[in-house]
């Protein structure tokens, strides 16, 4: 597959996920944070595991530990993330959510060695800036328990990222969101049943919420991503995902009738810019 081909396919992802960001914010209102994410991460991992159950048994050791680790950092960014919007307002934590974008090159030059282009740093400050204008309220600049939550949740998004980048290249794409899905679930379950009461009824809306999260925010959309990144760099990748700030935006605009202002359309453009510009490759001239 071409690059561009599994850009669009990352931008195809961060529409979902600019969806699943209403989903997950409603599915808080009757559910408690970790087993909104039990319920997401098991319901979706089980039609990757049955589908490729077979490739499953004759991953190698190095193959199964990769998927473990990806699925470890999947399931703190998602722990992190949710008890960040509980405890903090939505827009913030999509502001600092998306701000894994920044960590991704300087984590891949702290871990690798792999040093990041002045390309790469401009884009990614730029996007950061067009996400701050897009989500970003008068209170902002203050601080809370949730927002640091939230900052913690884009370190680990990051390191997903990388790992993905890392792992998946070598491994088949329903193997690799399978032992993702079941890492995370099994971290979720544990965590549920340990420290929050199971729900006691769940309404319609909930269970509408719930299935977009299991089906469509988490079983397609990370099957997408893992795939994409097969043929796409960490920091391109970052760079296109950070759009989930932007689409949640637009959903929030047509769905929950927010409004749109001059400063949020700037910081639309600005994200636009920032992955036109890190993929912008002048031809040369003999």
């Amino acid at each position: 597959m071409k690059k561009q081909y599994a850009n669009l396919m990352l931008v195809f992802v961060t529409i979902i996920w600019g969806g699943g960001f209403l989903a997950t914010n409603g599915a808080l209102v009757a559910i408690s944070p970790f087993y909104v994410m039990m319920i997401r991460f098991v319901g979706a991992a089980i039609f990757p595991v049955c589908f490729c159950w077979k490739k499953l048994r004759q991953l190698s050791k190095d193959e199964i530990r990769h998927g473990i680790i990806t699925g470890v950092f999947l399931f703190l960014a998602f722990a992190f993330q949710t008890f960040g919007l509980k405890y903090s307002s939505p827009s913030k934590n999509a502001f600092l959510t998306a701000t894994n974008v920044v960590f991704v090159p300087y984590l891949l030059w702290l871990l690798f060695h792999r040093r990041p282009h002045k390309k790469e740093i401009i884009a990614s400050l730029l996007c950061v800036g067009g996400i701050a204008l897009l989500t970003l309220r008068v209170d902002a600049f203050m601080i809370g328990f949730g927002d640091l939550l939230s900052i913690i949740c884009a370190l680990f998004f990051a390191l997903h990222i990388i790992a993905l980048e890392r792992y998946s290249a070598h491994t088949d794409a329903f193997c690799m969101t399978a032992m993702q899905m079941v890492t995370a679930g099994v971290l979720s379950t544990i965590c549920a049943l340990a420290f929050e009461k199971a729900p006691a009824t769940l309404g319609l809306e909930a269970l509408g919420n719930v299935g977009y999260l299991i089906f469509i925010s988490t079983l397609l959309a990370y099957l997408l991503q893992t795939y994409a990144q097969k043929y796409t760099t960490a920091n391109t990748a970052s760079l296109i995902l950070s759009m989930e700030a932007l689409f949640a935006s637009i959903f929030s605009f047509l769905i929950l009738h927010e409004m749109m202002t001059l400063p949020m359309l700037v910081g639309a453009c600005m994200i636009f810019g920032s992955v036109l510009y890190m993929e912008y490759k002048p031809t040369k001239k003999e």
